[in-house]
């Protein structure tokens, strides 16, 4: 996403730097970036002097207005930031990525909580996830009072920022979603082209994806619908589980694709499918309705009602006694069949309701915001 708006801001004109505490292993946002961004890479994470003077310069030297922190909860980047801006009238701009009330850590005791039967580890469980949601929420608290915008990723994420982190009196806090940047090419819409293919377009982990509820959601449908496949493309550390898992479950029409571009799949696939057990602003829905592809969604995170008119242009699976059901999740599926196998006006909606989330159109709001500020 960093990529993608620098590259847009530079192409309007605008001057981009990246500030980078650390280069990671492997792939680097520097191998992507457009040559007029500037990239200033640092070598340790941390609110050193040493980064703090580096940064200072080159709000200076560069004649910056406004920080964008793209890491929204971490301590150490605003105080970088906040400290190197100190009197020079440098505005900034926080982002969180998810929604406010979940993360990784938080889910990943929850999901113990469900299998824990002993009543003294579930009691020392709830306490640690109530530490973390106490330490997460402070922090947050102290990041939006130390920025000049905080921005979650949907209008529906602003009234759980505010319960989450206890503030009430939220006059910096502001929405902006993520823009859809996938190069739809020569693609137009056609029914003809369409397989009966339903995917799933993701990372494969145990604690946020939850990829086996769509194959025990696909296990409710393979035998009722033979001319129906689904394909998981995505990697990560649950693939060789899931893979087994299917296999144990004798299903013959599951395709493990491992990591994959996914635009050929766009092109095909009619359905996708998503069982996630938090997201902030998934932006695979998005990319897949520029396709026609119609998402099936668990609603386990608010900003699916921003993405997904229920019934329309997507569908929205509730939970059943406040959790998920593969069985809930195989008649929204199955509505979407009907519509695909007939009048395809949930495909021709989506592609409709995508086109809100185009960069051009993020790109406005950017700019709208800093004018604001």
């Amino acid at each position: 996403m960093t990529q993608n708006l620098a590259t847009k801001f530079v192409e309007k004109g605008h001057h981009v730097g990246i500030f980078i505490f650390r280069k990671d292993e492997g792939a680097s946002i520097t191998d992507l970036l457009d040559k007029r961004v500037k990239v200033y890479q640092r070598y340790d994470y941390s609110v050193s002097k040493a980064n703090v003077e580096a940064l200072r310069s080159i709000l200076i030297d560069d004649n910056i207005d406004v920080i964008i922190n793209q890491w929204g909860l971490p301590l150490t980047p605003i105080r970088v930031a906040r400290k190197a801006a100190k009197g020079l009238g440098v505005k900034i701009i926080s982002v969180y990525h998810n929604s406010p009330d979940a993360n990784g850590r938080i889910l990943g005791i929850t999901n113990k909580l469900t299998v824990t039967e002993n009543l003294l580890k579930q009691l020392l469980l709830k306490s640690i996830r109530y530490a973390f949601k106490m330490v997460t929420s402070r922090a947050m608290r102290y990041i939006y009072q130390q920025s000049d915008c905080f921005l979650v990723l949907s209008d529906s994420y602003i009234k759980t920022f505010k319960n989450f982190t206890h503030l009430r009196n939220t006059p910096k806090l502001r929405s902006m979603t993520n823009p859809v940047t996938i190069d739809k090419g020569d693609f137009v819409y056609n029914t003809a082209q369409k397989r009966k293919e339903i995917i799933f377009v993701g990372r494969l982990d145990p604690v946020q994806k939850r990829v086996n509820r769509v194959i025990d959601t696909w296990y409710l449908l393979e035998d009722k619908h033979p001319e129906w496949c689904l394909t998981i493309v995505g990697d990560g550390s649950d693939r060789g589980n899931l893979e087994s898992y299917a296999a144990s479950m004798n299903l013959k029409r599951v395709h493990f694709e491992g990591f994959q571009k996914p635009l050929e799949y766009y092109k095909r696939a009619s359905i996708l499918i998503l069982t996630s057990e938090f997201e902030g602003f998934p932006l695979v829905l998005a990319e897949a309705m520029t396709f026609g592809i119609v998402p099936v969604v668990y609603d386990s995170f608010a900003a699916d009602r921003d993405i997904i008119d229920n019934g329309k242009n997507g569908v929205i699976v509730p939970k059943v006694f406040g959790k998920f059901s593969a069985g809930q999740m195989a008649k929204g599926v199955e509505m979407v069949i009907d519509d695909c196998e007939g009048k395809h006006n949930m495909a021709i909606a989506a592609i409709a309701k995508s086109e809100e989330y185009s960069l051009d159109e993020i790109y406005k709001r950017w700019i709208e915001l800093f004018k604001l500020l």
